[in-house]
């Protein structure tokens, strides 16, 4: 399957710049703990890792490049995937708690929407930064229809990310030195491997 060798390529970057992406990892924590950069760290943190995903020259100079520079539209993408998921898990705790015998069914409908939800979402930061016009509206769009037309490929690569913070929360003190970065990394390696196979994204370097 085209999930596994994204998988593995995962892997292998998060190995090759283990001491940036710690680095860039601590600096993501920091961010998110003093909530107001929680965004544009973020932005930067997979802005490195999109580049890194591309085969390109990564070095924690492009983080603060894209942190600095992306302040507002960054936080309109994390708000937007915010607002969307939590729209989403109130209508799936509203008729969870319902009496009402049709409840059950509207349920089961929420519980796939969220499915897609988490699903799509993991495309929106690295397509911020994988499209020449990163739109609000482009990026949403585009990461809904890369889930709705690859959703195995997109199921097993977001199963993938949640089992890394599994294993991050399972030996506690990568959580904090990785978990970040290797989810990050995964989206984007995810997307550009998908982007490839459909020709839409250059191939890899010879000898890659």
């Amino acid at each position: 399957m085209k999930a596994f060798p994204a998988m593995w390529r995962t892997l292998k970057v998060l190995y090759d710049e283990l001491f940036l992406w710690v680095w860039l990892s601590v600096l993501w924590w920091a961010g998110t703990l003093l909530i107001l950069p929680a965004a544009p760290v973020a932005a930067g943190l997979y802005a490195v890792a999109n580049r890194s995903a591309n085969y390109k020259r990564v070095d924690s100079g492009f983080f603060w490049d894209a942190a600095k520079s992306q302040i507002k539209r960054s936080w309109l993408m994390v708000g937007t995937s915010l607002i969307l998921h939590i729209a989403v898990l109130m209508n799936i705790a509203f008729y969870a708690n319902s009496a009402v015998s049709w409840a059950r069914f509207v349920t089961i409908l929420w519980l796939w929407v969220i499915a897609l939800v988490m699903m799509g979402s993991q495309y929106f930061l690295p397509l911020f930064w994988q499209q020449e016009d990163p739109s609000l509206r482009l990026i949403i769009r585009n990461a809904f229809i890369l889930a709705l037309q690859h959703p195995l490929y997109t199921l097993l690569m977001l199963i993938f990310q949640i089992a890394l913070i599994v294993i991050s929360f399972a030996t506690v003190l990568p959580i904090f030195l990785l978990m970040p970065a290797s989810v990050a990394v995964a989206a984007n390696v995810g997307l550009v491997k998908l982007l490839e196979d459909k020709g839409l994204a250059p191939p890899p370097p010879p000898g890659v």
